[in-house]
Protein backbone atom coordinates (compact mmCIF):
# COMPACT_ATOMS: atom_id res chain seq x y z
CA UNK A 1 0.00 0.00 0.00
CA UNK A 2 2.88 2.50 0.79
CA UNK A 3 4.35 1.71 -2.60
CA UNK A 4 1.20 2.72 -3.92
CA UNK A 5 0.66 5.85 -2.79
CA UNK A 6 4.14 6.62 -3.44
CA UNK A 7 3.61 5.70 -7.24
CA UNK A 8 -0.02 7.62 -6.92
CA UNK A 9 1.80 10.63 -5.74
CA UNK A 10 4.45 10.21 -9.16
CA UNK A 11 1.68 10.79 -11.25
CA UNK A 12 0.14 13.97 -9.53
CA UNK A 13 3.62 15.34 -9.69
CA UNK A 14 4.09 14.37 -13.23
CA UNK A 15 1.02 15.69 -14.45
CA UNK A 16 1.20 19.34 -12.02
CA UNK A 17 5.09 19.67 -13.29
CA UNK A 18 5.69 18.65 -16.19
CA UNK A 19 2.21 17.95 -17.98
CA UNK A 20 0.39 20.93 -17.10
CA UNK A 21 0.75 23.94 -20.04
CA UNK A 22 2.37 20.90 -22.27
CA UNK A 23 0.47 17.98 -22.72
CA UNK A 24 -3.59 18.59 -21.99
CA UNK A 25 -3.67 14.71 -22.40
CA UNK A 26 -1.41 13.64 -20.21
CA UNK A 27 -2.29 16.05 -17.98
CA UNK A 28 -6.03 14.85 -17.60
CA UNK A 29 -4.73 10.75 -17.63
CA UNK A 30 -1.95 10.99 -14.90
CA UNK A 31 -4.69 12.93 -13.04
CA UNK A 32 -6.84 9.83 -13.53
CA UNK A 33 -4.11 6.49 -13.53
CA UNK A 34 -3.29 8.34 -9.52
CA UNK A 35 -6.55 7.16 -8.79
CA UNK A 36 -6.44 3.70 -10.07
CA UNK A 37 -5.16 1.10 -8.24
CA UNK A 38 -5.22 -2.13 -10.83
CA UNK A 39 -3.14 0.87 -13.57
CA UNK A 40 -0.99 1.65 -10.56
CA UNK A 41 0.13 -1.69 -10.04
CA UNK A 42 0.95 -2.14 -13.97
CA UNK A 43 2.96 0.71 -13.55
CA UNK A 44 4.65 -0.07 -10.78
CA UNK A 45 6.77 -2.92 -12.64
CA UNK A 46 9.22 -0.55 -14.02
CA UNK A 47 12.67 -1.08 -13.07
CA UNK A 48 14.23 0.79 -10.03
CA UNK A 49 14.84 4.85 -10.94
CA UNK A 50 13.20 5.11 -13.95
CA UNK A 51 10.54 7.86 -14.37
CA UNK A 52 7.15 5.65 -13.78
CA UNK A 53 4.95 7.90 -15.19
CA UNK A 54 6.73 8.78 -18.73
CA UNK A 55 7.41 5.03 -19.04
CA UNK A 56 3.91 3.67 -18.67
CA UNK A 57 3.04 6.31 -20.96
CA UNK A 58 5.45 5.57 -23.50
CA UNK A 59 4.99 1.50 -23.30
CA UNK A 60 0.92 2.17 -23.85
CA UNK A 61 2.03 4.44 -27.07
CA UNK A 62 4.69 2.06 -28.05
CA UNK A 63 1.70 -0.82 -28.72
CA UNK A 64 -0.65 1.65 -30.43
CA UNK A 65 2.11 2.67 -32.79
CA UNK A 66 2.93 -0.69 -33.31
CA UNK A 67 -0.11 -2.14 -33.97
CA UNK A 68 -2.56 1.08 -34.74
CA UNK A 69 -6.04 -0.95 -34.97
CA UNK A 70 -6.87 -0.38 -31.53
CA UNK A 71 -9.95 1.52 -30.52
CA UNK A 72 -7.98 4.01 -28.61
CA UNK A 73 -5.76 4.97 -31.35
CA UNK A 74 -8.20 6.88 -32.75
CA UNK A 75 -7.68 9.48 -29.52
CA UNK A 76 -3.91 9.35 -30.26
CA UNK A 77 -3.44 12.66 -32.26
CA UNK A 78 0.52 10.96 -33.52
CA UNK A 79 -1.60 8.22 -35.34
CA UNK A 80 -4.34 10.61 -36.56
CA UNK A 81 -2.96 13.96 -36.91
CA UNK A 82 -6.02 15.18 -35.57
CA UNK A 83 -5.96 17.41 -32.48
CA UNK A 84 -7.91 15.82 -29.80
CA UNK A 85 -7.38 17.27 -25.99
CA UNK A 86 -9.08 13.79 -24.09
CA UNK A 87 -8.29 10.09 -24.06
CA UNK A 88 -11.70 8.53 -22.48
CA UNK A 89 -10.46 7.22 -19.01
CA UNK A 90 -12.53 3.84 -19.48
CA UNK A 91 -10.94 3.18 -23.14
CA UNK A 92 -7.43 3.74 -21.89
CA UNK A 93 -7.92 1.30 -18.90
CA UNK A 94 -9.41 -1.39 -20.87
CA UNK A 95 -6.96 -1.31 -23.22
CA UNK A 96 -4.08 -1.50 -20.61
CA UNK A 97 -5.57 -4.35 -18.66
CA UNK A 98 -6.24 -6.24 -21.89
CA UNK A 99 -2.38 -5.53 -22.57
CA UNK A 100 -1.18 -5.55 -18.88
CA UNK A 101 1.48 -8.26 -19.63
CA UNK A 102 2.76 -6.53 -22.43
CA UNK A 103 2.86 -3.25 -20.63
CA UNK A 104 4.76 -4.93 -17.44
CA UNK A 105 7.12 -6.35 -19.74
CA UNK A 106 7.88 -3.25 -21.58
CA UNK A 107 7.89 -1.03 -18.33
CA UNK A 108 10.28 -3.33 -16.82
CA UNK A 109 13.01 -4.00 -19.60
CA UNK A 110 13.30 -0.33 -21.27
CA UNK A 111 14.31 2.80 -20.13
CA UNK A 112 13.26 6.33 -20.25
CA UNK A 113 15.77 7.36 -23.35
CA UNK A 114 14.23 10.77 -24.68
CA UNK A 115 15.88 12.25 -28.10
CA UNK A 116 14.27 15.78 -27.06
CA UNK A 117 15.73 17.55 -30.03
CA UNK A 118 13.92 20.92 -29.04
CA UNK A 119 16.26 21.29 -26.30
CA UNK A 120 18.41 21.94 -28.62
CA UNK A 121 16.87 25.43 -28.74
CA UNK A 122 19.46 26.41 -25.75
CA UNK A 123 22.19 23.89 -27.02
CA UNK A 124 23.14 25.86 -29.78
CA UNK A 125 23.28 29.24 -28.38
CA UNK A 126 25.39 27.99 -25.65
CA UNK A 127 27.94 25.50 -27.87
CA UNK A 128 28.18 28.13 -30.78
CA UNK A 129 29.52 30.95 -28.72
CA UNK A 130 32.12 28.58 -26.65
CA UNK A 131 32.99 27.68 -29.72
CA UNK A 132 33.59 30.79 -31.38
CA UNK A 133 35.25 32.26 -27.77
CA UNK A 134 37.36 28.96 -27.88
CA UNK A 135 38.27 29.51 -31.74
CA UNK A 136 40.00 25.94 -31.56
CA UNK A 137 38.74 22.63 -32.48
CA UNK A 138 36.08 21.17 -30.36
CA UNK A 139 35.36 18.08 -29.03
CA UNK A 140 31.87 17.90 -27.56
CA UNK A 141 30.68 14.74 -25.37
CA UNK A 142 26.97 13.98 -24.91
CA UNK A 143 26.43 11.77 -21.39
CA UNK A 144 23.23 9.59 -22.25
CA UNK A 145 22.89 10.15 -25.53
CA UNK A 146 20.45 7.78 -26.96
CA UNK A 147 20.56 8.04 -30.88
CA UNK A 148 22.48 11.09 -30.54
CA UNK A 149 20.18 13.75 -31.91
CA UNK A 150 21.06 17.19 -30.65
CA UNK A 151 24.67 16.22 -30.84
CA UNK A 152 23.49 17.32 -34.63
CA UNK A 153 22.48 21.01 -32.95
CA UNK A 154 24.61 22.68 -35.85
CA UNK A 155 22.96 20.56 -38.67
CA UNK A 156 18.83 22.64 -37.18
CA UNK A 157 17.45 25.42 -37.91
CA UNK A 158 15.90 27.70 -35.50
CA UNK A 159 12.81 29.70 -34.80
CA UNK A 160 12.28 31.68 -31.57
CA UNK A 161 8.90 33.24 -30.93
CA UNK A 162 8.09 32.46 -34.46
CA UNK A 163 10.28 33.70 -35.99
CA UNK A 164 13.09 31.98 -37.82
CA UNK A 165 16.61 33.04 -36.44
CA UNK A 166 19.36 30.69 -38.09
CA UNK A 167 20.01 27.62 -40.06
CA UNK A 168 18.47 26.40 -43.06
CA UNK A 169 17.48 22.75 -42.37
CA UNK A 170 14.31 20.58 -42.58
CA UNK A 171 14.89 19.90 -38.97
CA UNK A 172 12.67 22.39 -37.68
CA UNK A 173 13.36 23.85 -33.42
CA UNK A 174 11.04 26.16 -32.14
CA UNK A 175 10.62 27.56 -28.87
CA UNK A 176 9.77 30.51 -27.18
CA UNK A 177 11.69 33.33 -24.70
CA UNK A 178 10.14 34.17 -21.44
CA UNK A 179 11.04 37.43 -19.79
CA UNK A 180 14.46 37.62 -21.83
CA UNK A 181 16.18 38.54 -25.36
CA UNK A 182 16.23 36.24 -28.26
CA UNK A 183 19.79 34.45 -27.73
CA UNK A 184 21.89 34.91 -30.28
CA UNK A 185 23.86 32.28 -32.36
CA UNK A 186 27.45 32.08 -33.66
CA UNK A 187 28.46 30.96 -37.20
CA UNK A 188 30.50 27.42 -36.27
CA UNK A 189 33.67 27.80 -38.53
CA UNK A 190 35.18 25.31 -36.41
CA UNK A 191 36.02 21.45 -36.90
CA UNK A 192 33.28 20.01 -34.10
CA UNK A 193 33.94 16.10 -33.08
CA UNK A 194 31.00 14.39 -31.58
CA UNK A 195 30.88 12.06 -29.08
CA UNK A 196 27.65 10.35 -27.25
CA UNK A 197 28.58 8.09 -24.71
CA UNK A 198 25.52 5.37 -23.28
CA UNK A 199 24.80 2.37 -21.46
CA UNK A 200 21.77 1.40 -23.75
CA UNK A 201 22.76 3.32 -27.19
CA UNK A 202 19.97 3.56 -29.52
CA UNK A 203 20.29 2.61 -32.91
CA UNK A 204 19.13 5.06 -35.35
CA UNK A 205 18.95 2.94 -38.31
CA UNK A 206 17.01 0.19 -35.73
CA UNK A 207 13.11 0.11 -36.53
CA UNK A 208 12.18 -0.84 -33.27
CA UNK A 209 14.23 1.29 -31.36
CA UNK A 210 13.31 4.45 -33.03
CA UNK A 211 9.77 3.31 -32.89
CA UNK A 212 10.46 3.39 -29.11
CA UNK A 213 12.06 6.73 -29.38
CA UNK A 214 9.06 7.79 -30.45
CA UNK A 215 7.29 6.58 -28.35
CA UNK A 216 8.23 8.65 -25.54
CA UNK A 217 6.86 11.47 -27.06
CA UNK A 218 3.76 12.90 -25.51
CA UNK A 219 1.45 12.16 -28.72
CA UNK A 220 -0.34 15.86 -28.50
CA UNK A 221 3.53 16.97 -29.56
CA UNK A 222 3.14 16.75 -33.18
CA UNK A 223 6.00 18.91 -34.00
CA UNK A 224 8.22 16.94 -32.23
CA UNK A 225 7.48 14.14 -34.06
CA UNK A 226 7.98 15.54 -37.10
CA UNK A 227 11.55 17.30 -35.88
CA UNK A 228 12.31 13.50 -34.53
CA UNK A 229 11.72 11.83 -37.99
CA UNK A 230 13.25 14.61 -39.92
CA UNK A 231 16.37 14.47 -37.60
CA UNK A 232 16.40 10.50 -38.03
CA UNK A 233 17.41 11.08 -41.95
CA UNK A 234 20.40 12.85 -41.53
CA UNK A 235 23.13 11.84 -42.61
CA UNK A 236 25.43 13.37 -40.23
CA UNK A 237 24.27 10.92 -37.75
CA UNK A 238 26.72 8.71 -39.38
CA UNK A 239 29.30 10.92 -38.24
CA UNK A 240 29.11 10.68 -34.17
CA UNK A 241 31.36 8.66 -32.58
CA UNK A 242 28.99 6.29 -30.39
CA UNK A 243 30.42 5.02 -27.02
CA UNK A 244 29.14 2.43 -25.02
CA UNK A 245 29.48 3.73 -21.30
CA UNK A 246 28.05 2.14 -18.19
CA UNK A 247 29.82 3.65 -15.59
CA UNK A 248 31.70 7.20 -14.04
CA UNK A 249 34.64 5.60 -14.91
CA UNK A 250 33.82 5.08 -18.12
CA UNK A 251 32.84 8.80 -18.69
CA UNK A 252 36.10 9.72 -17.52
CA UNK A 253 37.99 7.36 -19.54
CA UNK A 254 36.36 8.49 -22.66
CA UNK A 255 36.38 12.69 -21.60
CA UNK A 256 40.31 11.83 -20.74
CA UNK A 257 41.01 10.69 -24.14
CA UNK A 258 40.03 13.80 -25.77
CA UNK A 259 42.86 15.48 -26.94
CA UNK A 260 44.07 18.32 -24.89
CA UNK A 261 44.76 20.45 -28.10
CA UNK A 262 41.45 20.95 -28.66
CA UNK A 263 38.76 22.59 -26.44
CA UNK A 264 35.86 20.22 -24.73
CA UNK A 265 32.85 20.64 -24.17
CA UNK A 266 30.47 18.00 -22.08
CA UNK A 267 27.07 18.35 -21.43
CA UNK A 268 24.14 16.00 -20.13
CA UNK A 269 20.34 16.87 -20.14
CA UNK A 270 17.99 15.49 -18.14
CA UNK A 271 20.49 12.29 -17.11
CA UNK A 272 21.76 13.18 -13.53
CA UNK A 273 18.20 12.75 -11.99
CA UNK A 274 18.57 8.92 -12.44
CA UNK A 275 21.63 8.34 -10.77
CA UNK A 276 21.24 7.66 -7.13
CA UNK A 277 22.80 9.85 -4.27
CA UNK A 278 25.97 8.12 -4.73
CA UNK A 279 26.19 8.00 -8.49
CA UNK A 280 26.24 11.69 -8.70
CA UNK A 281 28.29 12.39 -6.01
CA UNK A 282 30.72 10.05 -7.90
CA UNK A 283 29.87 11.59 -10.62
CA UNK A 284 30.58 15.30 -9.58
CA UNK A 285 33.78 14.37 -8.03
CA UNK A 286 35.17 12.86 -11.86
CA UNK A 287 34.34 16.31 -13.13
CA UNK A 288 36.63 17.88 -10.48
CA UNK A 289 39.59 15.09 -11.39
CA UNK A 290 39.28 16.14 -15.12
CA UNK A 291 39.62 20.07 -14.12
CA UNK A 292 42.86 19.16 -11.93
CA UNK A 293 44.66 17.83 -15.40
CA UNK A 294 42.82 19.59 -18.42
CA UNK A 295 40.21 22.71 -19.28
CA UNK A 296 36.59 22.13 -20.13
CA UNK A 297 33.13 22.51 -20.48
CA UNK A 298 30.45 20.67 -18.33
CA UNK A 299 27.04 21.89 -19.48
CA UNK A 300 24.24 20.46 -17.03
CA UNK A 301 20.62 20.65 -17.61
CA UNK A 302 18.26 19.24 -14.80
CA UNK A 303 15.56 19.55 -12.31
CA UNK A 304 17.55 18.06 -9.66
CA UNK A 305 17.37 19.01 -6.01
CA UNK A 306 21.03 20.34 -5.92
CA UNK A 307 20.56 22.77 -8.36
CA UNK A 308 16.36 24.04 -7.91
CA UNK A 309 18.75 24.76 -3.88
CA UNK A 310 21.51 26.41 -5.46
CA UNK A 311 19.65 28.59 -7.34
CA UNK A 312 16.34 28.61 -5.34
CA UNK A 313 14.56 27.77 -8.47
CA UNK A 314 11.84 25.56 -9.27
CA UNK A 315 12.06 24.97 -13.30
CA UNK A 316 14.96 22.87 -14.50
CA UNK A 317 17.99 24.89 -14.83
CA UNK A 318 20.60 24.98 -17.29
CA UNK A 319 24.09 25.32 -15.21
CA UNK A 320 27.38 25.69 -17.28
CA UNK A 321 30.78 24.78 -15.32
CA UNK A 322 33.69 26.57 -16.56
CA UNK A 323 37.09 24.42 -15.65
CA UNK A 324 39.86 26.75 -16.03
CA UNK A 325 43.46 26.72 -14.67
CA UNK A 326 42.56 24.02 -12.29
CA UNK A 327 39.74 27.06 -10.87
CA UNK A 328 35.95 25.68 -11.39
CA UNK A 329 33.29 28.38 -11.94
CA UNK A 330 30.02 27.67 -11.98
CA UNK A 331 27.08 30.10 -13.66
CA UNK A 332 23.49 29.64 -14.23
CA UNK A 333 22.80 30.47 -17.84
CA UNK A 334 18.58 30.12 -18.04
CA UNK A 335 16.01 28.53 -16.85
CA UNK A 336 13.75 26.16 -19.07
CA UNK A 337 11.53 23.14 -18.71
CA UNK A 338 11.63 19.57 -19.73
CA UNK A 339 10.92 19.76 -23.57
CA UNK A 340 12.94 23.19 -24.21
CA UNK A 341 9.92 24.48 -25.58
CA UNK A 342 10.79 27.83 -23.69
CA UNK A 343 13.42 29.48 -21.83
CA UNK A 344 14.08 32.35 -19.69
CA UNK A 345 17.71 33.33 -20.17
CA UNK A 346 19.56 35.18 -17.00
CA UNK A 347 22.55 38.25 -17.26
CA UNK A 348 25.30 37.21 -17.41
CA UNK A 349 28.59 39.38 -17.20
Amino acid sequence: MKDQEIHKQRFINFAETECKGNSTLYYKLSLQIAKDPELLDIAAAARQGQPIPNIFFAAVHYLLLKTGGAELAKYYPSITQNDIDEIPFDLFKEFCLDKANEIRKLVSSRIVQTNVISRCSYLMPIFSEIIASEGRPTTIIDIGTSAGLTLNFDKYEYWYNGIKVFGDSNVHIKSSTIGSPVPKIYPITQPIRKIGLDQHLVNPSDKDETLWLKALVWPDQLERFTALDQALKLDELKNINFRQAESVMDFEREILNVDKKQALIVYATHVLYQFTHEQMNAFYAMLCRVGEVRDFYFLSVEGIKLLLERYRSNKTVIELTKFKDRHETKTMLAETNGHGNWTTWKDVE
